[in-house]
């Protein structure tokens, strides 16, 4: 679980996201997101999906798992 704290603005306050998280669920700036209310939580939900580029994607996995890659080669 993440803890997070409301931060204020002029008149509202704003929940800070930084981008390691917006990453995992798929959030990204400027794209509309869902917001729905179960109970007393708030759920957040993309509600686009950014362009995937398959070369991006494989120097992520490349460069997180360069050790175990490694060994798996030999």
């Amino acid at each position: 679980m993440l803890m997070k704290s409301l931060v204020k603005l002029e008149d509202g306050y704003a929940l800070i996201l930084d981008r390691t998280l917006m990453d995992l669920v798929g959030i990204f700036p400027e794209a509309p997101v869902m917001v729905q209310v179960s109970g007393q939580s708030l759920i957040l939900t993309s509600s686009q999906t950014p362009p995937v580029s398959l070369g991006r994607t494989m120097e992520k996995v490349l460069a997180s798992h360069a050790g175990v890659l490694g060994r798996l080669s030999k």
